[in-house]
């Protein structure tokens, strides 16, 4: 067994990391856990029993004071006499309300500023506004109406009143300037001879929050009350006033009077209780770093061991693994003198285990890589004359063109037009592909070197074959590598008609696909190839082939013009592909390779020669 480990370095590794890592992990997460789980049982315990009672310290007297102003004004003669005033009796409404303001509603606001506002309204009849000065900056709108509050319909005829909570827009400040503000609005329906009379009073809730945010809850937590609905009452953010709580905190909430849980998408504890008498419940939102305050403590120790720890297991780990890494870094030596070329430099082999083989193997790389530099060096140059090899004719160019320039000025002198033109057409050939400058050419040129070469095979066969080229006028400035198309013209006559004779029809379409690459498909209905002649070509056009192979590609037109479009675009998709035409007769070929526009050549349409 200490053999097996002294020869592997996976061995080693896992015998190392794993001792260290376990000794660590264990220590540290033994202690974190034992001293973690005393500190939240006991401020969790705290905090909750805090939170409670200074949320409810005077929550229940404040809306029992609320409550029983309210009953007062509903129980006062004034109010009973203001109900049966005749309608439109100003001066006798006045008076009562007067009288209302000075013997209850005065004594009652000198200690409760957060009174808004106290309205009579008699349906159909009469209605008298109270606005308090008391409320500093704050002071009810004098266009507002009772009648004009939407919710008047759910208030029923009760011995209780109706509580209303809504974020008003129908108060001013002393500029006259609208504000948002949250209104508590208790209103009560009574019937007097026949007759609907409604006693309402707005509380501002900005006192109420005020007594929530007294309560001291670190340094982010805050306070809200919410109705049995989830709906708040009161919030830190006027905003939220009147809106719903998430459900994942209302519903845990629902049939308990009090209680706390754990939100883990805020890390927040929440603590709630109800106020007696009511159907709300106020709700505390306290971080769980404000709460857990004496975990820092052990938080802080904990860093510090695990520091330690990290130091003396780092140390221990490099004296250790120094023996291992250090035939790594000679290999890594030798790896970046190789990225800066020195392919003769090896790296010193020593060890039997797997840094031993990879050494090995990286030196075995080094010789493979040098021999086959030397090699791709042979090849670029059998590449370059291959492709030179397809383009340019066995007889010299420049005597051609000249014997050929010599015959067109004899034809044109005697007056010959079928001579001056094939000579013109076979020069424009020669001329063609004998310019090696250009190795890519457009679209355009390709195609009229095709229609002088069909020039010269109509003269030869008259009717017999039909040539024709279908291309959309913008692709004609599209590049194209030079002498593909040609070549798969001249094997459709050669296979085809020079060998059975009968009528030949070619057809050229050229599109783009993908808006990514040009396809240009040739397609005959000649005798077309057997099913193996098939099998066997394209099974050939699936193959790599090496810059050596190339060389006996050049009597195969087809591979040729394969291989030159795939080492010249280097693109996946290039290529060619064969097929049966349409008709199951004739041969079809496509050409596809990147598309690339040529600027500077405008083309007006393709003819058909």
């Amino acid at each position: 067994m200490l053999h097996k480990i002294r020869s592997s370095l996976y061995w080693k590794l896992i015998l190392i990391i794993t001792s260290v890592i376990s000794i660590i992990v264990t220590a540290i997460g033994t202690f974190s856990y034992y001293k973690s789980s005393q500190a939240i049982d006991s401020d969790v315990q705290r905090f909750s029993s805090q939170i409670l009672k200074q949320a409810n310290l005077n929550m229940e007297r404040y809306l029992s004071d609320n409550e029983q102003f309210f009953r007062a004004m509903s129980g006062s003669a004034d109010f009973m006499q203001w109900t049966k005033t005749a309608l439109g009796d100003r001066f006798q409404l006045y008076n009562l309300m007067k009288s209302l303001e000075e013997r209850t509603i005065s004594p009652y606001i000198h200690y409760h500023p957060e009174l808004l506002s106290v309205v009579l309204y008699q349906e159909g009849g009469n209605e008298s506004v109270y606005r308090s000065s008391h409320a500093q900056d704050i002071v009810l709108a004098y266009h507002y109406s009772f009648s004009q509050m939407p919710w008047i319909k759910n208030i029923a005829t009760l011995g209780s009143p109706y509580k209303h909570v809504e974020l008003r827009l129908d108060y001013r400040d002393r500029s006259n300037q609208q504000l948002q503000l949250p209104v508590l609005t208790y209103v009560q329906k009574f019937r007097f001879s026949d007759k609907t009379t409604y006693l309402a009073m707005d509380i501002s809730l900005m006192s109420l929050q005020a007594i929530l945010n007294e309560i001291h809850l670190g340094d982010n937590g805050y306070s809200l009350i919410v109705d049995e609905a989830g709906r708040i009452i009161t919030s830190p953010e006027t905003s939220k006033v009147n809106t719903l709580v998430a459900e994942r905190i209302s519903q845990p909430m629902l049939g308990k009077d009090a209680g706390s849980f754990y939100l883990e998408e805020t890390e927040q504890m929440v603590v709630f209780q109800s106020i007696s008498r009511t159907n709300w419940k106020v709700v505390s939102f306290v971080p769980y770093d404000d709460l857990a305050v004496s975990i820092q403590n052990i938080r802080n120790w904990t860093i510090a061991m695990t520091l330690t720890a990290l130091v003396v297991s780092a140390v221990l780990i490099f004296i250790i693994s120094s023996s291992i890494t250090r035939r790594l870094k000679e290999l890594r030596r030798t790896m970046r003198m190789t990225k800066l070329g020195r392919f003769d430099i090896r790296t010193q082999v020593t060890g039997i285990d797997e840094i031993g083989e990879l050494g090995e193997a990286y030196n075995h790389l080094l010789e493979r890589i040098d021999t086959s530099i030397q090699e791709l060096a042979e090849a670029r140059v059998v590449q370059q004359r291959a492709i030179l090899s397809a383009l340019q004719s066995q007889i010299n160019a420049h005597f051609l063109y000249n014997a050929l320039e010599s015959i067109n000025s004899m034809a044109n002198i005697a007056g010959h037009d079928g001579i001056m033109n094939t000579t013109v057409a076979l020069s424009n050939m020669l001329r063609y592909t004998s310019n090696y400058r250009d190795t890519e050419v457009t679209l355009a040129e390709e195609i009229a070197h095709v229609h002088d070469y069909m020039h010269i095979i109509t003269l030869m066969y008259q009717d017999d074959i039909s040539f024709q080229v279908l291309i959309e006028p913008e692709l004609l400035d599209a590049k194209c590598l030079k002498a593909v198309l040609q070549p798969f013209v001249e094997n459709s006559i050669k296979h085809s008609y020079e060998v059975n004779g009968g009528k030949l029809a070619i057809q050229v379409r050229v599109k783009l696909v993908e808006e990514r690459y040009i396809s240009i498909e040739l397609e005959d209905d000649g005798i077309g190839m057997t099913a193996e002649r098939l099998q066997e070509i394209q099974h050939a056009l699936k193959q790599l082939h090496t810059e050596q192979e190339f060389i006996m590609l050049t009597r195969i037109g087809l591979l040729n013009v394969h291989y030159r479009l795939i080492t010249f675009y280097k693109d996946e998709h290039t290529g060619v592909k064969v097929d049966r035409a349409f008709n199951q007769r004739g041969t079809k070929i496509t050409i596809i390779y990147p598309w690339e526009q040529k600027e500077g050549l405008m083309h007006d349409s393709c003819t058909d020669r």
